[in-house]
């Protein structure tokens, strides 16, 4: 996962289209690719939640590609480690978890439970 990848399955219902394969490009990558279909979603994916505050949460999430949830929420959120890590076990998210590794329904739970302050 990455903000991209968050970004377009909040926003969209992602599919994968057809597989592009390498010899049409120039020069050939060493992989085929694959057409990614975005469809805008007519109805949010989740109920009562502020979009900004949400990526601001995945944002901090991603600030320290190599740090933990705990380390990089706690600096990018300024809030205590102690905090962090309390919130992260209420979700059932090992504190050591890197935000990569994060569905989008666990960042939405994530979300919610920090909201709650």
């Amino acid at each position: 996962m990455s903000i991209l990848s968050v970004s377009a399955q909040f926003y969209c219902q992602v599919s994968l289209g057809v597989v592009v394969p390498a010899k049409l490009f120039t020069p050939p990558p060493k992989v085929d690719s694959q057409v990614l279909i975005l469809q805008y979603r007519q109805q949010p994916l989740f109920k009562n939640i502020d979009a900004k505050v949400f990526f601001q949460l995945v944002k901090a999430g991603f600030s320290q590609k190599r740090k933990t949830l705990e380390n990089s929420l706690s600096a990018g959120l300024q809030i205590e480690k102690s905090i962090v890590r309390e919130k992260l076990e209420r979700v059932d998210i090992p504190f050591q978890t890197r935000a990569q590794a994060l569905s989008l329904d666990q960042w939405y739970s994530l979300y919610r439970e920090l909201a709650l302050d």
